[in-house]
């Protein structure tokens, strides 16, 4: 048995999805003597709703503990055919998104379900993201400023011992605030924001990491005397995924990367037009510095 609040998830993505019909034909994947209409205590002759059947499946699988059956079904069915028609299920990605906060998330190439809260959290694809289709993401680049300088100040093993302790300074920012680090090549990264908010959320971050930088640089296992300084610079747009992200090509993440690099003053943050169109008006306010970057306008922090 699994959570009340899921299987109400699961009855909530399949109702609008499937018709009664084809709720019918996913039950009898899983159990081919289902009766729908048995299982929802309703006579044969009488028609339910999509949501009506969506429920008597879910609570007949439930207990039947057939619930990761479904869920996988459901997962799998997603730019498939059913009956002869194409089914692509709007808000796939919410609901995976839901069921791995609550530590079970679907593996697209094992194609299995996994309980685990720790791997969910850790998957570069927040355990939703199936590679080869496109999403909503906000990327952030983020880089040390002068960093050439830093390594021939202090050699090359002193600062790999500062780039460590940077990595784990921004990766527990970035999870406060449901990110992924989708690349961090020493002295700077790339990192990833998707599903509700994102947008917000990956502002909210990159103001958060400017903030406590401070904090790190006084930290007693930083071995260096000079402050670490940091551009970030940030776009959101239409992304297609790939778990190897390293491989992923895109004008949003080439366009946050540039802007980081050659459009931010050092210890400052720069956002696209794209991103000021998303956020909120209080949060807007702060970037009030307008610039013209790469023929599109880029506001910055002061």
């Amino acid at each position: 048995m699994i959570d009340l609040s899921l299987l109400n998830e699961t009855t909530e993505i399949l109702a609008p999805n499937f018709s009664p019909e084809e709720i019918e034909s996913l039950g009898k994947i899983i159990f081919p003597k289902y009766n729908g209409h048995k299982a929802a205590g309703v006579k044969n002759h009488i028609t339910m709703s999509s949501r009506k059947a969506a429920n008597a499946l879910v609570q007949f699988l439930n207990t039947s503990k057939k619930t990761f059956q479904l869920i996988k079904l459901i997962v799998e069915m997603d730019d498939s055919t059913l009956n002869g028609k194409s089914i692509t299920i709007e808000g796939l990605e919410t609901y995976l998104n839901k069921l791995a906060k609550s530590g079970i998330y679907y593996d697209f190439k094992k194609r299995k379900l996994h309980h685990s809260k720790k791997n969910a959290l850790e998957m570069i694809n927040w355990g939703t993201l199936k590679d080869g289709k496109t999403y909503d993401i906000t990327v952030m680049s983020l880089d040390i400023v002068g960093n050439s300088k830093l390594v021939k100040k202090y050699g090359t093993k002193t600062m790999e011992k500062v780039y460590f302790r940077l990595r784990s300074f921004v990766e527990q920012k970035v999870l406060d605030y449901e990110g992924r680090i989708w690349n961090f090549a020493g002295d700077g990264g790339l990192i990833a924001f998707t599903s509700k908010n994102h947008v917000t959320r990956s502002v909210l971050c990159s103001l958060d990491i400017r903030a406590t930088l401070s904090v790190f640089n006084i930290h007693p296992d930083i071995p260096i005397k000079d402050n670490i300084t940091l551009r970030l610079g940030l776009d959101t747009g239409k992304i297609k995924f790939f778990s190897d992200t390293g491989h992923i090509v895109s004008d949003i993440i080439n366009y946050a990367a540039h802007l980081e690099k050659s459009g931010t003053v050092p210890g400052e943050i720069s956002i696209s037009e794209n991103i000021k169109k998303e956020l909120p008006t209080k949060i807007l306010k702060i970037f009030s510095d307008k610039n013209m970057f790469e023929n599109m306008n880029s506001y910055s922090t002061v």
